[in-house]
């Protein structure tokens, strides 16, 4: 008889069955399609018509689709982080490819999601772009300059359209203006602090390359700081799903762990199964 513990914990069948699915993928069709099926913003019908012209050849295609829609939210990000690694394995004009699918798909709407930026700027490092960013050596987590907290309020004012919940789009302030003022709060007095403004896309990767610079005892306080208020604005005073995305994608592209609160997040998930 089945142990009613491992009953009572066992995910649903539709997700086990994506799971299964997904740890079998190693061509670059299948990879292509995978990872374009997980940037799709849900329910937008010409970024599904976009994946379906992108993912033409791809027999397999609206399979995969609808095993990534099965995944529970807190499971895509590993998945994506994992095909990401198999897919940068694959020859250069089919990752290059993969680039600029990504683009049409992101631009079918017309406009670009926050977490579109940073889906696509983890797509070209995982897939291997250069960087030419060099982090400061040494550095104690006290010396900041009046450089690094102009990018911390401008990237922290970029995050708070996910942090600590999603904003809609159109929406002004809300909880996001609540966690962006409570981040910041500790900088006031050292340089004035700018008001929540949330950069276009270049100056987001400007406050980001700015924010790369930052010695490597700097960046985790900074990114807890940033979790520690995402957690305690979040709904029922935990994290949410897009503010852990948006705080994982973040960590990867500073090179620095998950603090405590996206760590449990991604956690409680179904684990991504080690190929055979």
């Amino acid at each position: 008889m089945p142990d009613a513990t491992a009953l009572q914990f066992a995910p649903p069948e539709p997700q086990r069955d994506a799971a299964d699915r997904l740890s079998r993928l190693h061509g670059a069709l299948e990879l292509k399609s995978a990872l374009l099926a997980l940037i799709l913003p849900p329910g937008s019908q010409r970024a599904t018509k976009a994946f379906e012209i992108e993912t033409e050849g791809a027999r397999q295609a609206p399979g995969i689709l609808v095993h990534v829609r099965n995944l529970p939210p807190a499971a895509r990000l590993p998945w994506f982080d994992e095909l990401l690694r198999r897919m940068a394995l694959q020859s250069m004009p089919l990752r290059q490819e993969l680039l600029q699918a990504t683009r049409r798909v992101m631009g079918a709407r017309g406009f670009a999601r926050p977490i579109d930026r940073l889906h696509w700027l983890a797509m070209r490092r995982g897939l291997g772009e250069k960087t030419t960013t060099t982090a400061r050596t040494g550095g104690d987590v006290s010396e900041w300059l009046d450089t690094d907290i102009l990018a911390i309020a401008s990237y922290s004012a970029f995050l708070s359209r996910m942090v600590p919940v999603e904003r809609a789009e159109g929406e002004e302030d809300g909880p996001g203006l609540a966690w962006y003022q409570q981040v910041m709060e500790p900088w006031q007095g050292g340089i004035e602090v700018p008001p929540c403004d949330p950069p276009g896309g270049e100056g987001v990767v400007r406050a980001l390359g700015a924010l790369q610079t930052l010695a490597p005892m700097q960046r985790p306080v900074l990114v807890r700081a940033w979790a520690a208020a995402a957690a305690a604005l979040g709904p029922r005073k935990r994290i949410s799903d897009s503010a852990s995305d948006a705080l994982r994608l973040t960590c990867s592209l500073l090179d620095t762990p998950l603090p405590p609160e996206v760590e449990k997040h991604f956690a409680d998930a179904p684990a991504v199964p080690k190929p055979a």
